[in-house]
């Protein structure tokens, strides 16, 4: 049997290096804090009598900012210190949490006060999202990014699958509200986390001059490049139908199966340990390519079909967990992908684009899927995903069959869209 002689990488490698860790430790506790309040909102408004289709606004507000401001943010995450403006988008983050908090204590649980406050904690997420993204390109090397980008997906991941399980604790001792609260300290650890980086252990990345015009050259960019194309507009399709259990899953919970808080934080543990898995198997590998961009939605899509049709919560839960394993890999993927193939110059640019295609994309997908889970009923509305994931997974695999997993010549392209523009 022959051997390349390079070692099997390990999915933990970029915790070497201290900035890293830094940075995972603070981001883990922030985004527990984070699956504990959307849990404990997602329950206050469904027990206040409210349809499916008011969970899906207050989530589509909570991530308009990011569809209308993220090419925006992108561009200036380009040309701003990274940790900097992740210490001022979270510190706001955490004034709004703590508001949040405030008036759900004193009985303003009204759709339109947290529709408001989903908005303006939508905002300063919007400003965070590139600026997170992209920081682990300038503390790791290029053959760690995809440990680097598979365990930030793990956070994420492995945050949602803790909050979940902390909220509904929370939920059925002392009250939602305490969930809320929780999450307007755990913002400050990033805070924290980002004054203790070292400034000197950063790779050198050429900023984008401040100037007119850098929205459309990132767009141009990104158009003129296939590996970067295709992954786009790939996820533009999954993120919009497929990636809504933020609304899908207490959906199931409540009304598919007349079930309380118990199947609730049930399905989402089951659905972070998926996400989890997907997350570590996604860092231990040394590229990402199109194959494995195209498998992972089709795996997603598979799954999510058996979750529509599954009769009881025992056959749902399995199948939830695979569903996630797949998501994940498909989200760690490709923004390994994106970040590997695009020049540094264009990067939180690109990541803007991929955020606002999967994140952004949540103001529409939401709303569509709770107005087909009102019209129908949630299995209707998952299914529906799972077969666009599926479809658009077997287009990526067609359309990049022949991609090389080397990254692309970014230089000459550079050229050509500076040439374009």
């Amino acid at each position: 049997m022959r051997t390349t002689g390079r070692p099997r990488p390990a999915p933990f490698r970029a915790l070497k290096v201290r900035n890293y860790r830094l940075f995972f430790i603070g981001q883990i506790l922030s985004v527990i804090g984070t699956w504990t309040q959307n849990t404990a909102i997602a329950w206050i408004v469904l027990r206040g009598g409210s349809s499916s289709f008011d969970l899906g606004l207050i989530v589509a507000l909570q991530f308009t900012p990011l569809l209308v401001l993220g090419a925006w943010a992108g561009a200036i995450a380009d040309r701003t210190d990274k940790p900097r403006l992740l210490q001022v988008a979270n510190a706001v983050s955490s004034v709004v949490a703590l508001a949040t908090a405030v008036l759900v204590t004193t009985g303003h649980t009204s759709l339109r006060t947290l529709g408001i406050m989903a908005l303006l904690g939508g905002v300063s997420s919007a400003f965070e999202t590139p600026a997170r993204q992209t920081l682990a390109a300038e503390v790791v090397t290029a053959e760690d990014l995809p440990s680097a980008v598979g365990l930030n997906g793990a956070i994420m991941t492995s945050s949602r699958l803790v909050g979940t399980a902390i909220a509904g604790l929370l939920i059925a001792t002392i009250g939602s509200t305490a969930c809320l609260y929780l999450n307007a300290v755990s913002f400050l650890a990033v805070v924290v986390a980002m004054q203790l980086v070292r400034r000197g252990e950063f790779h050198h990345v050429t900023r984008a001059p401040r100037g007119k015009g850098q929205i459309r050259q990132g767009l141009r960019y990104a158009r003129s490049q296939p590996g970067v194309r295709v992954p786009l507009a790939a996820m533009a399709v999954v993120g919009t139908l497929a990636f809504n259990q933020q609304v899908t899953t207490p959906l199931l919970a409540r009304i598919t199966f007349d079930a309380g808080p118990g199947l609730f934080a049930a399905f989402g543990s089951v659905g972070g340990a998926g996400a989890l898995l997907g997350a570590i198997a996604a860092a231990a590998r040394r590229q990402a390519g199109a194959g494995l961009i195209g498998s992972a939605a089709m795996l997603l899509g598979i799954a999510a079909i058996g979750v529509a049709v599954s009769p009881t919560p025992a056959t749902a839960l399995p199948l939830l967990a695979v569903m996630s394993f797949g998501a994940s890999m498909y989200v760690s993927a490709t923004s390994a992908r994106l970040q590997h193939v695009a020049d540094p110059s264009y990067r939180a640019r690109v990541m803007a684009l991929n955020a606002i295609l999967f994140l952004g994309s949540t103001p529409v997908g939401s709303v569509i899927v709770s107005a087909v889970s009102d019209a129908t009923n949630p299995r209707v509305a998952v299914g529906l995903g799972g077969l666009a994931a599926l479809l658009t997974g077997v287009a990526v695999r067609v359309r990049l069959s022949g991609e090389r997993t080397g990254p692309s010549p970014a230089g000459r392209l550079d050229a050509a869209v500076k040439s374009a523009g």
